[in-house]
């Protein structure tokens, strides 16, 4: 069974004890803890059990608000990293890509949280980003105000100057200037209106326009005709002393934005504790979590989950050697009425356990049930391999798999995925060969030629598609049989075999001369296994009237036949994919000479890049798919929880396992 087999575990001890026994619990990373409060518990305290120390309010708080309160302090952490990141000094590309995460022990994890200064990097990093945005700011309005003026820089008063005019009154402003000059000619042609260009663009004229106190009215109707707009000018420099005097004052913040950005960029450190306080802040919190399971009294706190059979002794010696006999350790077999609650953890050999993803997508199973996995493996291996079928392609994806997770720091999730990568890639290297295929170009090797042989590719998908439901029609008797549910292991398992089985031995008889005999075995092996299908509901539940049943049962006879055809995308996606591949090809050969060995060799990347992405996720999907809808659904249901021991946050860190003596 690729199910690891789980105990119940139970800590019980005194409460003085808690934060110890949960740390050392989480540090091991090896019990899924269940809550004991959906239990009927009567809990006799009413002391609170989750304590946090919270900076803003420098005071403790409790319970839910406390848990809050760890919150608010990891994302104001996340922020504070998310404002030092923008100014880190990045290495290459292969240095970040190589960088292994810094590793500690879980004591030194948990001796950084006392002794670094958390709160001032924060302080540091807000005040040094807010003051960059200020700055931003700044420069950002000082320029728009630059923008406005220095068009004026050749102007010698002010507004405010020209308002202490004794004998003249004057006006700033400007006049669009349109191809027929006709906004400028009616000032030119003024009798009594004097005016000074100041300024000329594509736009507009910069002027001042001159008058008598007098002609106030007439100036404001020249104004108007020609839509002179008043410069609005609130400051008491000349325009381009003010814009000299921002210049200078620009400068000045630059200069400051640089040495800020030069002091951000200088927080290496700061930034690496920051990660470090983001992990263990996450640690904490998962940790204060599971204090809401517990079983509590006013002395005792008792802790029960479930832990892999075979990590139990290290557990129990770990949890010993710290707290000796202060601590009463019990374990239990899974009971019957237990086994729908028990996790799951999926556990198989090196070449299967990357196909626990495709598991993973449709359910787990339950405790009880049967791993699909080890039957998945060797069916989505051929199926993928089938669609996609180059062995150009294959051998990028197993070498591009094999380095990434030689040299590369990357998750387990992620080394999961190239795993998974890497063994499909054989299966598309071993397709490629039998079609004669890579990048698109025919071997003299291959077996079959997609272009030609039509048929027999069809036939083959058919084939596996027919073993693939004959496999799910297997298991579900296995199952059943296993249940002791024998009418069902034949009604929905055997029958079906024998019944499809008749039915190719008629087809058999019919098309190929010679094999009469076959149709007519075929015949009655398919009608007496149709009345077994009906008949079967009746026995089970001695009683005709669940004929009914058997005759609904009978009519998907023709979803099996739906089944089959579905297989038939085996041919369709590796056809389709060659073809692709193979007209690419054929665009690159109209090249001349030249062009095939400069922007040809650019074309062939790119095109074969697009081909490769579209063929291995269609081959992902439909190879899933064949699995959900015509492999799952014959004999799998799911519904398993997932086993989430409580374990340690290694977003940014990685906690050393502890070694046990």
């Amino acid at each position: 069974m690729a199910i690891s087999q789980m105990q119940k575990v139970t800590l019980i001890a005194a409460r003085e004890h808690l934060d110890a026994i949960l740390a050392s619990v989480q540090r091991l990373r090896r019990v899924h803890v269940n809550n004991l409060q959906e239990e009927t518990i009567e809990l006799v305290s009413d002391t609170p059990l989750i304590r946090h120390y919270d900076v803003e309010q420098q005071a403790f708080v409790f319970e839910d608000e406390a848990l809050q309160s760890i919150i608010s302090r990891r994302q104001r952490i996340l922020h504070a990293i998310e404002q030092l990141e923008v100014y880190e000094v990045k290495g290459k590309l292969w240095e970040t890509l190589t960088a292994e995460k810094p590793a500690m022990d879980f004591d030194t994890f948990r001796l950084h949280n006392d002794e670094f200064a958390e709160q001032a990097v924060i302080k540091q990093a807000n005040h040094l980003t807010i003051r960059i945005r200020e700055i931003d700011d700044y420069l950002e309005k000082t320029q728009e105000a630059i923008d406005k003026i220095v068009k004026w820089r050749e102007l010698d008063v002010t507004p405010e100057q020209l308002k202490q005019f004794q004998y003249v009154k004057a006006v700033i402003g400007t006049i669009p200037n349109v191809e027929s000059n006709a906004y400028i000619e009616l000032i030119r042609k003024h009798p009594s209106i004097e005016h000074k260009i100041i300024f000329l663009n594509d736009f507009e004229y910069g002027l001042i326009l001159f008058y008598q106190d007098n002609e106030r009215e007439a100036v404001e109707d020249l104004m108007m005709q020609a839509r002179f707009s008043k410069l609005e000018y609130p400051y008491n420099l000349l325009p381009r002393e003010q814009v000299a005097l921002w210049n200078d004052e620009i400068e000045k913040v630059k200069a400051e934005r640089i040495a800020i950005i030069e002091q951000m960029k200088n927080t290496r450190d700061e930034l690496a504790g920051l990660k470090i306080q983001a992990d263990y802040v996450n640690t904490k919190y998962a940790r204060e979590l599971t204090k809401k399971k517990l079983g509590v009294t006013q002395h005792l706190v008792a802790i029960e989950g479930w832990i892999e059979k075979d990590e139990f002794g290290i557990f129990e010696t770990s949890i010993r050697q710290q707290f000796g006999d202060e601590i009463v350790i019990r374990t239990a077999e899974v009971q019957e009425d237990e086994v729908e609650n028990v996790p799951v953890k999926l556990k198989n050999n090196p070449i299967i356990a990357p196909f626990e993803l495709i598991t993973n997508m449709y359910a787990l199973p339950k405790y009880n049930e049967m791993d699909p996995t080890p039957f998945v493996m060797p069916f989505y291996f051929i199926f993928f391999g089938m669609m996609v079928a180059d062995l150009g392609y294959g051998l990028l994806t197993v070498l591009g798999s094999l380095f990434a997770l030689k040299f590369f720091s990357l998750s387990n999730s992620m080394k999961g995925m190239l795993r998974f990568g890497f063994v499909l890639g054989i299966s598309v290297c071993i397709w490629g060969i039998i079609y004669g295929s890579f990048f698109g170009f025919s071997m003299p090797i291959g077996i079959f030629n997609p272009n030609t042989d039509v048929i027999p590719i069809l036939l083959i998908s058919v084939g596996l598609g027919l073993i693939n439901i004959f496999t799910a029609l297997g298991l579900n008797i296995y199952l059943n049989l296993k249940a002791k549910q024998y009418v069902d292991a034949y009604a929905s398992g055997l029958a079906w075999i024998l019944l499809l089985i008749g039915l190719l031995l008629l087809g058999l008889g019919i098309l190929v001369p010679g094999y009469e005999i076959f149709g007519t075995i075929g015949k009655w092996l398919a009608i007496l296994n149709a009345l077994g299908i009906v008949i079967a509901p009746c026995i089970k539940s001695k009683s005709f009237a669940s004929m009914g049943w058997g005759l609904y049962d009978l009519y998907g006879t023709t979803s099996y036949i739906g089944d089959l055809v579905s297989y038939s995308r085996l041919m369709a996606l590796g056809l389709s994919g060659a073809g692709m591949a193979m007209a690419f090809n054929m665009l690159l050969s109209f090249l001349p000479i030249w062009g095939k060995f400069t922007i040809g060799v650019v074309l062939f990347l790119l095109l074969h890049a697009v081909s490769m992405f579209l063929s291995m996720l269609s081959a992902y999907v439909h190879g899933a798919r064949l699995i959900f809808v015509e492999f799952f659904s014959k004999f799998f249901t799911g519904g398993g929880k997932p086993f989430e021991p409580l374990t340690i946050s290694e977003e940014y860190v990685t906690i050393n396992q502890e070694k046990v003596k």
